[in-house]
Order: C-alpha cells, then sequence, then structure tokens
C-alpha cells in the first residue's frame, strides 16, 4: 500500500461523520446498560408505576438493544456498509426500541418517550432535512399508534393522545431545528476540508519545491538541532542523513562553529566558505533568522551552496569579457605569428655562423611558446561540453601508461598503477580524461627538479569509506609545492615560472568540474606532489557492485 492510499484511508476513518456515529452509538450502549442495571436492582418501581410494568418485554427488548450496540460498533469499525445506511438502519432500530421499552413501562405517562426526541434531532447529523423529518413522521406515527394499542388491547388503560401529539410536535421541531443546525454544520466542515486540503496541497508542493532545490536548506532551532532539511543539504554534506531532531553539532561540527558565530555577530557574519573533507565541496552557508520571540532567539533558516560553484561563477563572470578580447585578439596574433615562425625556421636553415643560429632558433622556440599561449587562450574561451561515458579504470590507465611512457622516454615500470578493486568504474569524458592525466603527468616529468630516469609516479584509486565515492590520487616523488604557492596553483594566469602561462592547472579544474568530479591538491609530509581526483558523479551502482572484488596492482 503506498503512501497516498494510506492517507485517504487514514483521513476516512478519523472523518468527522464516522466519530459522531461512534459517540452516538456510545450513546445507545450508555442507554441500554442503563435500563438493564435498573432492571437488574429493581429500581424499575422508582421510576414507574409497578402495575404498568411488563418485565419480560422490558428485558428482552434492553438486551436487543444492547445486542445491536455491539452489532453497530463492529460495523463502524469496519465502515461497512456506508455511514448513511449505518445512520438509517440505527434510527430504526432505536424508534422500535425505544417505542417498545416506553410501552413496558406503560406508555406515554411513563416520559421515556422524551428519549426519542435526542435520537431524532442526532439522526440529523447524518441525514438531510427530508430524511430527517420523515422519520420524525414515522416516529410520531408509532407513537400514536402504541396508544391505540394499549388502548385497545389493554385493560383499564387510560390513553393519552393529547400528550402523544405534545410529543410528536416536540420531535418534529427538534429535528427541524436541529437539522438546520446541521446543515450549517456540514457547509462549514465542507469549506473547512476543502481549506485543509488547499492547505495539504500547498504544503506537499511547498516540500517537494524545498526537496528539489539545487540549494541546501536546513532548519534550525535555536539550540541548533535540525527541524528540516532537504536533499540538495543532505547531498552537498556527503549523502548523510538528516533526521528531525538531530544535533547540527555532531553532524557538522563545522557548520554549527559557523552557526554559533552568526548568533553571536548576525550583522558581520563570516563569509569565507568551510573546507570539508576530501572529496566533499567546500560549502558556503548563509544563515536567515525565520522569526523572533520577545527576548528569545527563534528558528534559523540555512542556505548551503557548494563554494566551488560559486567560485566558477564568480571566474566565469570575471573572465567572459576577458574571454572574448582575448579570443579576439589571439585570432589576430595567429597569422603574424605563423608567419614569423615560418621565416624564423627558413633564417635557420641558411645561417651558418654559430652565434646568429642560436639567436635564429631563440625566435622559433619563443614563437613556439608564444602559439601555446595562444592555444590556451582560445581553449580557455571556449566553453568544454562533456560527454561521460563509463570508463573501467583499471584498463584505461594501462592503456594511458602504455601510450604516455614511450612520449616521454619513459620505462613502463616509472608508472605504478595500484586499484581497489580492479573492476571500479568512473563516469568522466574519456578524451577529457586523457587530457588531464597527460597535463598532470607531464608537470610532474616538468617540475620535479628530478632526472626523468630517476621520476616515479604512483597512480592510487579507491573507494573512500567516508563518501562512498571513488577517487584517484596521481603522486610524484619529486621536490614538492610550497604552501603557500599550492592555495593559488588553480588560479588562472598563476605561475611562478617564467615559460608559464598559469592555465595549464586552471583548465584540467575546469575540464574536471565539468565532469561532475573535484581535484585538488594534497600537501605531502615528505618530498612530491599529490593530485587528488573525486568523482563525484561515479557509476555508483557499478561500484557497489563490485566492491567485494580483489585489489589488483599493476
Amino acid at each position: 500500500m503506498n503512501k497516498a492510499t494510506q492517507n485517504i484511508l487514514n483521513n476516512i476513518h478519523s472523518s468527522p461523520g464516522w466519530h459522531r456515529l461512534r459517540l452516538f452509538n456510545y450513546y445507545r450502549g450508555t442507554l441500554s446498560l442503563l435500563f438493564l442495571t435498573i432492571y437488574l436492582n429493581g429500581w424499575i418501581d422508582l421510576f414507574i408505576s409497578a402495575k404498568d410494568f411488563q418485565s419480560t418485554l422490558f428485558l428482552f427488548t434492553v438486551i436487543f438493544y444492547l445486542c445491536s450496540f455491539i452489532v453497530f460498533t463492529l460495523g463502524i469499525q469496519r465502515h461497512k456498509p456506508n455511514i448513511k445506511t449505518q445512520a438509517i438502519i440505527q434510527t430504526c432500530i432505536d424508534i422500535v426500541a425505544i417505542v417498545t421499552i416506553t410501552h413496558a413501562c406503560g406508555g406515554i405517562k411513563s416520559g421515556l418517550g422524551m428519549l426519542l426526541i435526542i435520537n431524532i434531532s442526532l439522526t440529523s447529523l447524518f441525514m438531510p432535512r427530508r430524511l430527517t423529518l420523515l422519520f420524525a413522521a414515522a416516529t410520531t406515527l408509532m407513537i400514536l399508534a402504541e396508544q391505540i394499542y394499549s388502548y385497545l388491547l389493554i385493560h383499564d388503560f387510560h390513553a393519552s393522545f393529547t400528550q402523544a401529539g405534545i410529543l410528536g410536535i416536540l420531535i418534529f421541531a427538534c429535528a427541524f431545528i436541529a437539522s438546520n443546525f446541521s446543515q450549517q454544520l456540514r457547509d462549514t466542515e465542507q469549506l473547512a476540508d476543502e481549506q485543509g486540503r488547499d492547505l495539504e496541497t500547498a504544503t506537499q508542493l511547498s516540500e517537494h519545491i524545498i526537496h528539489s532545490m539545487r540549494t541546501g536548506i536546513i532548519v534550525l532551532s535555536p539550540n541548533g538541532n535540525i527541524l528540516m532539511s532537504n536533499n540538495a543539504a543532505q547531498n552537498i554534506l556527503g549523502n548523510i542523513k538528516l533526521p528531525p531532531n538531530t544535533s547540527l553539532k555532531k553532524t557538522a561540527p563545522s557548520l554549527f562553529q559557523r552557526f554559533v558565530e552568526w548568533q553571536l555577530n548576525e550583522e558581520y557574519p563570516q563569509q569565507t566558505p568551510i573546507q570539508q573533507s576530501h572529496g566533499l565541496p567546500d560549502i558556503q552557508p548563509g544563515f536567515s533568522a525565520i522569526e523572533k520571540d520577545k527576548g528569545t532567539q527563534g528558528q534559523t533558516l540555512v542556505f548551503l551552496e557548494d563554494a566551488s560553484q560559486l567560485n566558477q561563477r564568480f571566474q566565469q563572470v570575471k573572465l567572459a569579457s576577458l574571454g572574448r578580447l582575448t579570443a579576439s585578439i589571439a585570432h589576430e596574433i595567429r597569422n603574424p605569428l605563423a608567419a614569423i615562425q615560418h621565416a624564423s625556421q627558413l633564417l635557420e636553415e641558411s645561417i651558418d655562423e654559430p652565434d646568429n643560429l642560436k639567436l635564429a632558433r631563440i625566435i622559433t622556440s619563443q614563437t613556439q611558446r608564444l602559439n601555446g599561449v595562444v592555444k590556451n587562450v582560445l581553449q580557455l574561451s571556449r566553453k568544454q561540453h562533456s560527454s561521460p561515458e563509463v570508463i573501467n579504470l583499471m584498463n584505461w590507465l594501462v592503456q594511458f601508461r602504455n601510450e604516455f611512457c614511450p612520449s616521454n622516454g619513459m620505462n613502463e615500470t616509472q608508472i605504478d598503477i595500484n586499484i581497489k578493486p580492479e573492476s571500479l568504474s568512473i563516469l568522466f569524458d574519456p578524451e577529457q580524461l586523457y587530457q588531464v592525466f597527460w597535463n598532470l603527468c607531464t608537470n610532474a616529468i616538468n617540475h620535479s627538479g628530478l632526472d626523468i630516469h630517476q621520476l616515479t609516479i604512483k597512480l592510487y584509486s579507491q573507494i573512500s569509506d567516508e563518501t562512498q565515492q571513488a577517487f584517484i590520487d596521481i603522486i610524484d616523488n619529486g621536490h614538492g609545492i610550497d604552501g603557500d604557492i599550492a592555495n593559488h596553483i588553480f588560479e588562472p594566469f598563476y605561475t611562478t615560472s617564467t615559460e608559464g602561462t598559469g592555465l595549464g592547472l586552471y583548465i584540467i579544474k575546469e575540464i574536471v568540474e565539468n565532469n561532475r568530479a573535484k581535484i585538488r591538491h594534497i600537501a605531502q609530509p615528505d618530498n612530491g606532489s599529490c593530485f587528488k581526483i573525486c568523482f563525484m558523479q561515479a557509476g555508483g551502482k557499478t561500484i557497489q557492485e563490485n566492491s567485494s572484488s580483489t585489489d589488483t596492482q599493476v
């Protein structure tokens, strides 16, 4: 049974009509038990004249009335038949039982006929006015019929047709008034039900919108307990569960600390992103007070955004105009640059003097470098679109090693591949992944400070126990990167080399993030550099199915 069906059944079972019918039946059961108690204790003489009392008829009628209460209780519990049918049957039983009990106790003079006013009035809660008045007429006729029957068959019976008529008029009047109030009550309930459904629809729509938002949303109590969160908040914090009434301090301590700082100083909140563990994006929190009671602070709405995406959008805005300008300039530079390069090559072939030949080669090398800068600028100005595919990382890295090592004069043993498990798969554009690894490994060769034959590169990959996402470390044994420099290596045009453009790692970062992954530089305790790539959109099912496979080292 789905949730929607269960909600419908719950609404049916808890509807006001069934609740009132259940209370009406409790009144019937109480009345029958009261009659039975009076009879069993011999208190009947206190209410009616003993000579008019027909004990056998009274006892059987009360027992029948009590049994009908039990049967009606089961019907109400099962909601079968429908509420209108049950109300009609119960009203008929009430009329017959009370008129019979009244007859057994001496007729209208006993005063028990007044109970019919209550039953007929309550009937108007479940039936329209016309049907209620029909039951009032039938009740009046039965009262008159009981008087006629007693007058004709009971010796020394003194009929009270006047009292019977007055009782009938009272029943009609009370039924009419009660039906008017019942109609107003039903109209009010219908309006409240419609407003309730509209409110529920609006609430569900709001919840759906909140849970579908890409921005993480968390509602906190004043003491930092989570009241509500959406899917984006759970994902950005590492696919963790955020059930209500859990402490944010235990779930996300760094975010809780930022929340406490905001409570102390709402006007000048700290704007620096919160750095999470490796594989998870840095988050930029925002806080907004929902309401404030007198003297106390109310609930707080927390917005969580991926800081890397914010920075990326900022960089895109920052470089948008620069990209258009540099792209147009680069196109204009390429033609004369090609002419200069071609001329320098011809000049090299025609010069015999060593000094002049050296100068010509300098021209050729610098034009090649300038051509590389133009190529990078053009690549930066064009947004690359990715076509992710499921890639078996082990097979792909072996093929990459077989191509990279001969092209750079390295032995294949200098690149160590360690995959856990062997069948680990990721989701990435193959061509762009090739470009990322080629550039990172080339940087290791150019900036390690070691001879090419002394360099080793380790490619280590597994599934993170914390985030359940695949990652790979590219580690070399070079001299490493200073901490101050490492904080800026992914910024565009940042370089410490006189020959570099400062765009290589920035382009790599753009490619990686375009494939829903993350790249970071990890400081090493010893010499060497480590770049960690965390695949945010890895083939989750493939990974989970193959996570029990054996480890492989090549």
